[in-house]
């Protein structure tokens, strides 16, 4: 089967298919009469979707896709600068949530939004794993202190470094500050080997993020839970994240108990001409 095939009664014959593919997948091999798929190319097709994107006839159906139709733009459902600027400007890393719970089905929406994320070759090697229970979400936590616990002794260094002892300390008397007592964790792997599944994972993440502030939800970066996993078999192993996966995005997610009113300063961004073009430096949080 052609992973790409097109209605030659909806075809206009324009050829933006073809001049969008980024693998050139499709041709054209008479003027005026719809592309085809270039059958020695056709193993090069990553169902990106471009060509169907593209098409303003919606003349183009993906094999891989064949029970979805394309999903219209318009100028309404399309947020311009300003509506980007201050949805990312209150976007904020929330630490305190309500008790209320997250529903698999809210947590599933906000995965598949994270699928339209851009990956290498458009491979799409992200799973997630979701706890939508607190008591498992409190169950992890617990696991990354035992980890933190073990650092104290194997490697002071490091503990004394990342404050471990004070962390574990905190929580044996009731301050979460790994999962901030979230109502639910949603964690995204990837396998070790492949194209960037690494970057692939931790953009997912930062979908996953975003789409949760666009629904009200409160979201933070699990920093202690990745850092147990790269360490840690139990913290991995309850996770189910595969010997052959690596875990890149941990999001604490719930109901928000808190409000943010105002968007906190931040450097400017300022160019340095550097070489044969500019440099944007990072600005430090210095006092």
């Amino acid at each position: 089967m052609m992973p790409i095939t097109i209605d030659a009664n909806l075809c206009n014959s324009d050829e933006l298919c073809v001049r969008d593919c980024p693998a050139s997948v499709l041709i054209i091999n008479e003027k005026g009469q719809p592309p085809v798929v270039n059958p020695k190319k056709a193993k090069f097709c990553i169902n990106c979707g471009h060509c169907a994107s593209v098409c303003p006839t919606n003349a183009i159906t993906l094999s891989a896709f064949a029970d979805q139709q394309p999903i219209p733009y318009t100028t309404e459902n399309i947020a311009d600068y300003a509506s980007v600027e201050a949805f990312f400007k209150s976007r904020r890393s929330v630490r305190q949530f309500k008790k209320k719970p997250l529903t698999i089905d809210e947590i599933g929406e906000l995965i598949h939004l994270s699928a339209y994320a851009p990956s290498g070759h458009n491979a799409q090697p992200v799973s997630w794993t979701v706890l939508d229970q607190p008591k498992k979400v409190q169950e992890l936590a617990a696991l990354v202190i035992d980890w933190m616990d073990e650092m104290s002794t194997t490697n002071p260094a490091m503990a004394e470094k990342m404050f471990l002892s004070a962390i574990v300390y905190a929580f044996k008397n009731g301050a979460d500050i790994i999962c901030r007592t979230a109502p639910a964790v949603a964690a995204s792997w990837a396998p070790t080997e492949g194209i960037t599944p690494d970057l692939d994972a931790i953009i997912a993440a930062t979908h996953l993020e975003l789409a949760a502030h666009s629904k009200g939800l409160g979201a933070c970066w699990g920093g202690y839970v990745l850092l147990a996993a790269k360490f840690s078999e139990p913290v991995r192993t309850f996770l189910g994240v595969p010997k052959d996966h690596s875990l890149h995005g941990v999001m604490l997610l719930g109901h928000p108990s808190v409000k943010y009113r105002n968007a906190p300063p931040r450097h400017k961004a300022v160019a340095e001409k550097a070489g044969e073009g500019y440099v944007f430096p990072a600005r430090k949080n210095e006092q």
